[in-house]
């Protein structure tokens, strides 16, 4: 498929992606840029205003030119996706809910990005790998899902870029695991044929058990050696992307509400922080006049489609939402109700198909936004989670049962804890069955410490 998305297109994407404060600031910057724009309704014009009366306008007309154009666009993608194993949708799935729209790190990496000599077309793939880093600077992306779906790009051209991303600052960034950065930063440093990168290579997981009689062993070096190397190897940061997000402030401002109302459910879109937004009558009656210049109206032309493509986009960036929170509230009732013991599995996938739009889209749209309910305030991503499947047919959300886990560990006899045998035995007891494996997986996701480290004298 050759299609490419045209400046106004990826502008309707930036602003499906921004959170409510970076819209108001998009909203500032276009107002600056475009005199066509206002921002106070005039008196006979109807202004531009996001209640369910101008939702059921843009459902009743989808026709403008770019935006059915991106529509089309999505529809040819989504139909045009092979088929993944469960294990490549957990995987694909993990990659949808980690897009990112992160300001600071990801915005330090574009601007080395663009000094760094790039085609076009190699420059975008880049954007596609830094808006998948996360905020500790890891990349967490389905590269071979992406290459299966895109067999233009071979796996080689991926591989480079990503080498190429490995080398901004800061050192470590773009590793796709915890021996990759250590190891990136090993040989920034100079160190690639060290001790240090050799324990990390071979012997990371030892490492981190503390089992450093082992590791000597394994090395055929002094156990004072081992000590050495490993303070040495504690002074790399794990987390290399952690400096750009520790002293920032979020500030958070729910775009929608959830509210119990006779006994029923309700979402409601809350008023947005940037201003109303229409055509300026002035530069519509210039446009009619006929006296005005030629060059002028060109110019004006311009200015007012770029307007109403804006506007459009922030309208359809509000229904989308709204109609994603929609879908939520419907499937995540039970947590409404009871907490995140009821938190159903559901994925972006499910509700990208409800809604007719790639699995993208939605990722996009819950970036950065937050739902205020009885519960306290979440983040649209927050609801989505796979489950696992028990024998009586039912499905328990992941969350669910990791919140049943942590609640296990926290209150175990610290003096003996749980083998991850008996924590399965004790969710097994609230009716979570689930292997020892899965158990020693979500227990790693949830960074608790195996039970032998757990131990406290």
């Amino acid at each position: 498929m050759e299609q490419s998305l045209t400046p106004q297109m990826l502008q309707s994407l930036k602003i499906l992606q921004a959170p409510i404060l970076d819209l108001q600031l998009m909203v500032r910057t276009e107002m600056d840029q475009n005199p066509t724009l206002e921002r106070e309704a005039p008196e006979v014009e109807e202004s531009v205003d996001f209640d369910e009366a101008a939702r059921e306008e843009l459902r009743e007309e989808r026709e403008l030119g770019e935006l059915t154009e991106l529509a089309e666009w999505d529809r040819e993608f989504r139909n045009n996706r092979e088929v993944r194993s469960s294990n490549d949708e957990e995987r694909h799935q993990f990659m949808m809910d980690s897009i990112s729209g992160s300001a600071s790190l990801q915005e330090h990496l574009l601007e080395q990005l663009s000094l760094a000599g790039l085609s076009d077309r190699e420059r975008g793939i880049a954007e596609v790998l830094i808006g998948s880093i996360d905020d500790d600077g890891y990349l967490q992306l389905d590269l071979d899902g992406i290459i299966g779906v895109t067999p233009e790009f071979p796996e080689e051209l991926f591989e480079r870029i990503i080498a190429i991303i490995q080398g901004f600052d800061p050192i470590g960034v773009g590793a796709r695991s915890l021996k990759e950065c250590l190891l990136i930063q090993l040989r920034h440093e100079g160190r690639s044929d060290s001790q240090e990168a050799s324990l990390v290579e071979n012997h990371l997981d030892k490492l981190g058990a503390h089992q450093y009689e082992q590791i000597a062993s394994a090395m055929r070096l002094p156990l004072e050696k081992i000590n050495e190397l490993a303070r040495s190897i504690a002074k790399l940061d794990p987390k290399p992307g952690r400096n750009f997000t520790a002293e920032q402030t979020e500030y958070v401002i729910p775009e929608i509400s959830v509210e119990k109302q006779n006994g029923k459910w309700i979402v409601i879109q809350n008023k947005s922080p940037y201003p109303r937004l229409f055509i300026s009558p002035r530069y519509l009656q210039l446009l009619k006049d006929k006296t005005t210049a030629t060059e002028t109206r060109k110019y004006i032309r311009e200015k007012i489609a770029k307007s109403k493509f804006f506007i459009r986009s922030i309208d359809q960036r509000q229904d989308t939402i709204y109609r994603i929170a929609c879908e939520i509230v419907n499937v995540q009732e039970e947590f409404l109700e009871k907490g995140i013991s009821g938190l159903k599995p559901l994925t972006m996938k499910q509700v990208a198909e409800i809604l007719e739009v790639h699995e993208t889209t939605i990722s996009r749209a819950c970036n950065g936004k937050y739902m205020s309910t009885p519960r306290g305030v979440f983040e649209f991503k927050y609801f989505f989670t796979t489950g696992v499947a028990q024998a009586d047919g039912t499905i328990i959300s992941n969350a669910a049962i990791k919140s049943a886990l942590a609640d296990i560990v926290r209150n175990e006899n610290k003096k003996k804890p749980l083998s991850d045998q008996k924590i399965g035995d004790a969710l097994a007891e609230q009716g979570i069955h689930i292997a020892r494996r899965t158990v020693a997986k979500y227990r790693e996701q949830l960074k608790i410490l195996p039970a032998r480290l757990r131990r406290q004298t």
